[in-house]
């Protein structure tokens, strides 16, 4: 079978590679063989390959945060599952064509749902939810900003905010995104600027907002502080910028902004598993019911794994690249 590995790190699309490895055996006792079927690049796989990840693989290392898959063989004590089942895995090293997952590890899947979408399932949903619901407390009404609000987790969090009755203020780093973002319940779509606090204090009506989530750290963060109310909360998921965060004495000593960070492996880690089969089931429902729903680009390929994540990289992408290991299905 083929798998998408990596030797050592640095540019990812010089450095990751499609290679042949022994077919998998058949599953033993609660073991579950799986065919891959997508798979999404999400900025973390990238930052692994670079070695800037959070947690650095041994080498060399497969890679891939999340996948759908389908049930390819069940060992002999797996009662939960069968052939042809939809699932998604909860571990890693996904970019693969076949996988051996725990049945503990897996979760059952809508079988009438697009595996794409479910591929995006496991990170942007869960990313965007737990963000929205564990930090601040906010109401019908309340307004957010976001970054990168024309991401994964943007699409997500926009979504999910509408649901709730909260409202959005969305900063991208290009024009032509309004509509795109308005169309699925985007209050407000602002062009990043040096102005950004006073059209946002201008737009709202100078709302009191308490919450910034951000994903591209440097003085990006600076800007979103600067819109907020006191004492507010800043969350920030990730560094598409590559700089470490700015933020000005003003804003954290007379302000007392709160600057906190996400990561979701560890929230992960420390649910038990009957709430992150909950967490899950819930976002996949709404997935089913087209209430979350991500833009993709482009499929490639496991062959054409270096053209894929030199694409990813791209900033004028109108949505996710998506692998598909075994082929178009």
């Amino acid at each position: 079978m083929k798998v998408a590995q990596f030797a050592s790190f640095g540019s990812p699309a010089k450095v990751i590679e499609c290679v042949k490895v022994p077919d998998l055996n058949d599953p033993k006792d609660n073991e579950v063989l799986v065919d891959v079927l997508a798979c999404p690049i999400n900025p973390a796989d990238v930052l692994n390959i670079e070695g800037r990840y959070g947690v650095t693989p041994n080498l060399p290392a497969r890679l891939g945060a999340e996948c759908v898959a389908r049930v390819k063989k069940v060992g002999s004590a797996v009662d939960d599952f069968k052939e042809g089942d939809i699932v998604l895995p909860l571990d890693r090293e996904n970019w693969v064509q076949q996988k051996m997952v725990s049945d503990k590890n897996l979760i059952l899947l809508p079988s009438n749902v697009d595996p794409l979408q479910l591929s995006m399932l496991k990170v942007n949903p869960a990313t965007a939810y737990l963000m929205l619901k564990k930090y601040v407390s906010l109401k019908e009404g309340d307004w957010l900003i976001q970054d990168a609000a024309n991401s994964g987790v943007g699409h997500c969090i926009i979504s999910l905010a509408k649901l709730e009755g909260i409202k959005t203020i969305n900063v991208v780093r290009r024009k032509g995104l309004a509509d795109e973002l308005k169309n699925i319940g985007a209050n407000i779509v602002l062009e990043d600027s040096e102005n950004l606090a006073e059209e946002v204090r201008d737009l709202t009506n100078a709302a009191n907002i308490k919450l910034a989530i951000d994903a591209v750290g440097g003085n990006q963060v600076l800007r979103l502080g600067d819109c907020l109310a006191e004492e507010a909360t800043i969350l920030n998921y990730g560094l598409l910028s590559g700089k470490n965060i700015e933020m000005t004495s003003y804003q954290t000593v007379f302000k007392r902004l709160i600057l906190t960070g996400f990561w979701l492996m560890p929230w992960l880690q420390n649910m038990s598993r009957e709430k992150v089969f909950e967490l899950y089931n819930h976002l996949a429902a709404l997935i089913d019911k087209n209430i979350l729903y991500v833009p993709i680009e482009k499929t490639y390929n496991l062959e054409e794994i270096r053209k894929a994540v030199a694409h990813s990289a791209g900033y004028n992408r109108s949505g996710k690249i998506i692998l598909t290991p075994n082929g178009p299905f």
